[in-house]
C-alpha cells in the first residue's frame, strides 16, 4: 500500500492506494469511525493524527478497506487518476546522513566514515511533488542529492538493531538539495552546514509514502535520479555503508525520534549542479517518481 495527500474539491485529503486503486481515505476513515467506533469526526487533512495514534500501519488500512468492502462502499470513495499529490507530511525533524555510500565518499575526496555522519535539515525547506526548487545566483553552485527517507512511526529511543523495522511507518523519496559552495565555505570556517541544506524549497519530499508491506526487509531498492532525462545518479540501497538498523540504533542513542520524524539515508555518487530550467526526477520503484522543476528566485512557488 501507498499513502499520500491530494487535492480533492479544492481541499487536501488523504489518499490510500489499495489493490483496487486510490481511495479517498479521509472520507472512508470518517465513515469507519462513525459506523464502527461510534465517533463523529471531520475528514482527515493530514497524516499526523494517524501517526500519533499508531494507526499508520498496513493492518489498520486493511481493516478500513475491509469495512468498505463489507458495506459495498469502495466505488463511493474511489479517486479518479491522475492525482495531484501534495507534500505527504510536514516532518517534525529531518535527520540526514552524510557519506553513507562508499562511492559518494570517494567523489568528495573523503574516506568512509567510521560511524554515521548525522546532520539536520529544516522541515520548513520541504516542498511536494511538482513544486519548484528555487535557486538564486547568490547561492552559488546548487546540487541535487537523491535519497531514500524513512518515516518514523512510533517514539524511538535506544532502538536495538533487531527491532528497527518496528519503528518505520513507511518510506518516501527525499532530494537533499544543497548549496554546495555555501556548504564548503562553512566547513572551511569550521561552521555547521545547516544553512546550505535548509534553504527554502531545498527539501523536495514525496510524492507518497510507501508502507512497509511494499518493501522487503532488509530494504534493498534501486534509486535513480535524472536531470532533463539524463541519468545522474543510479544505485541500490544494498550499497549503504551503514544499514537502516545501524542508523536507527545510532541516532536513538542520542536523541528521541517521534512519529512523523524523517531520517534520510544519504545520497550515492553522481552529485552535480542544477540550474533554473532543469527538471529533476528521482525514481524509487516501490514509491514512485518525485519530480520537481528548478526555477529562478522570481518564480511563483506553491505554498
Amino acid at each position: 500500500m501507498r499513502i499520500g495527500r491530494v487535492y480533492r474539491s479544492d481541499a487536501p485529503t488523504v489518499a490510500l492506494q489499495t489493490d483496487g486503486g486510490w481511495i479517498d481515505f479521509s472520507r472512508a476513515y470518517q465513515a469507519y469511525q462513525l459506523v464502527v467506533e461510534g465517533i463523529s469526526t471531520q475528514p482527515l487533512q493530514s497524516l499526523r493524527g494517524l501517526l500519533e495514534a499508531g494507526k499508520m500501519a498496513p493492518a489498520f488500512f486493511a481493516e478500513v478497506s475491509a469495512f468498505l468492502e463489507r458495506h459495498a462502499l469502495v466505488q463511493a470513495y474511489h479517486l479518479s487518476e491522475p492525482l495531484q499529490f501534495l507534500l505527504p507530511l510536514r516532518p517534525g525533524k529531518i535527520i540526514a546522513l552524510g557519506r553513507n555510500y562508499l562511492a559518494h565518499a570517494a567523489e568528495t575526496g573523503a574516506d568512509a566514515p567510521e560511524e554515521p555522519i548525522v546532520f539536520a535539515k529544516s522541515p520548513g525547506a520541504c516542498i511536494g511533488d511538482g513544486e519548484s526548487i528555487v535557486v538564486r545566483e547568490s547561492y552559488g553552485r546548487v546540487d541535487h542529492e537523491a535519497e531514500l527517507a524513512l518515516v518514523i512511526g512510533r517514539r524511538a529511543k535506544y532502538v536495538a538493531e533487531e527491532d528497527a523495522c518496528d519503528y518505520v511507518a513507511g518510506y518516501t523519496i527525499l532530494n537533499d538539495v544543497t548549496a554546495r559552495g555555501m556548504q564548503k565555505s562553512d566547513i572551511d570556517q569550521g561552521l555547521p552546514w545547516f544553512r546550505s541544506k535548509s534553504i527554502d524549497t531545498f527539501c523536495p519530499l514525496g510524492p507518497v509514502i510507501a508502507l512497509p508491506d511494499e518493501m522487503a526487509w532488509p530494504v534493498e531498492v534501486d534509486i535513480e535520479l535524472r536531470v532533463n532525462g539524463e541519468v545522474r545518479q543510479k544505485t541500490n540501497t544494498s550499497k549503504f555503508i551503514f544499514s537502516i538498523p545501524e542508523v536507527l540504533s545510532f541516532i536513538t542513542r542520542f536523541m528521541t525520534l517521534e512519529p512523523g520524524d524523517i531520517i534520510s539515508t544519504g545520497t550515492p555518487e553522481g552529485i552535480a549542479a542544477i540550474v533554473p530550467g532543469d527538471t529533476v526526477e528521482i525514481t524509487i520503484p516501490p514509491i514512485g517518481v518525485l519530480r520537481n522543476p528548478v526555477a529562478p528566485a522570481d518564480a511563483h512557488v506553491q505554498s
